[in-house]
């Protein structure tokens, strides 16, 4: 049951992955919360079953020999292979926990050191939630900065970026920038990042994190243009005039030049409406099979475990 739960937690990260062709039809905001909810629970399913794993050797070092015997029975575990699985299942448990909080730490760190004192740069009129810096580089960049402490969030523009784009890009631009502040994408990208940190021996969970990463650029880019075609047109071609290489790939940037050309045609597009109905069993049948299955084999565990954590009372497993 261990086993078959790990699997669904790797499935639900890879998910997004396997139906990002499916995903580029519906709309940014919805295919990003599908995205960000698969990976929340794979992530979750895969790190609690591998700490689950690993309590048989935990409780061995402990001093309870009965009791872990117990727990290897109730899990599956051979005599011959019991104490290897716990040992993987330990210093996967370790592993992730470590290198997923260092992930989240370093995210954390580099919007901290990205948020400007007053002295750097330009300042132009924005609002309470956030400002606008211009920086004096020749390089087009645009990123936001959440803000964090009480402080507001910023739009980073260059001076590159200014003389690249006309007025009414840069206004598209600057809007982009502003919907990643007002929707909160910030909390898009700490998952990401986190699950990239975590997730390090599943190479599928990195290609989910970037369709999560493009649908909330997507979602960004329809907020700024919205449905009048000739600003749709603008945008696109905005993204062609500065497309780079994102240096900072913890922020939001609009230049990003993964998913470029899937951004570009969708701003050639019209604005999507409702999804058909048959497309909503295609996205959401695999999910919430897994998850069905998932819950399923957890109730299992769960019966298991209680009754294990009842037997001492009834003999002598200490």
């Amino acid at each position: 049951m261990i086993a078959a739960l790990f699997v669904a937690g790797l499935g639900l990260l890879a998910l997004p992955s396997l139906l990002r062709r499916f995903g580029r039809r519906v709309r940014p905001s919805w295919w990003a919360l599908l995205c960000a909810v698969a990976l929340v629970a794979g992530l979750v399913l895969v790190l609690g079953t591998a700490t689950v794993g690993s309590l048989p050797g935990l409780l061995w070092l402990v001093g309870l020999p009965k009791v872990a015997r117990a727990c290897e029975e109730m899990f599956g575990y051979t005599l011959s292979t019991g104490p290897y699985i716990s040992i993987v299942s330990m210093a996967l448990t370790v592993s992730m926990m470590v290198l997923g909080g260092r992930s989240l730490r370093r995210y954390r760190d580099v919007a901290s050191r990205s948020w400007l004192e007053p002295v750097v740069g330009q300042r132009l009129e924005g609002s309470d939630l956030f400002e606008i810096v211009v920086l004096d580089s020749p390089l087009a960049r645009a990123h936001s900065v959440p803000g964090r402490g009480g402080r507001a969030g910023q739009v980073h523009l260059t001076i590159g970026l200014i003389e690249a784009l006309s007025s009414d890009e840069l206004e598209l631009v600057r809007a982009h920038e502003e919907a990643h502040l007002s929707l909160g994408h910030h909390r898009y990208l700490a998952l990401a990042v986190m699950v990239e940190g975590s997730t390090w021996f599943w190479p599928p969970a990195r290609s989910s994190t970037r369709a999560l990463r493009l649908s909330i650029e997507r979602w960004a880019d329809e907020t700024a243009a919205g449905e009048d075609v000739s600003s749709r047109s603008r945008l696109a071609s905005a993204l062609f005039a500065v497309a780079v290489e994102a240096p900072r790939p913890a922020l939001a940037a609009f230049s990003a030049l993964d998913g470029l050309v899937e951004r570009a045609a969708a701003m050639r597009e019209p604005t999507r409406g409702k999804m058909p109905v048959l497309w909503w069993p295609v996205l959401l049948v695999p999910g919430v099979l897994l998850g069905a299955a998932s819950l399923y084999g957890i109730t299992r565990l769960g019966a298991s475990a209680f009754c294990l954590v009842s037997m001492p009372s009834r003999c002598q497993l200490l």
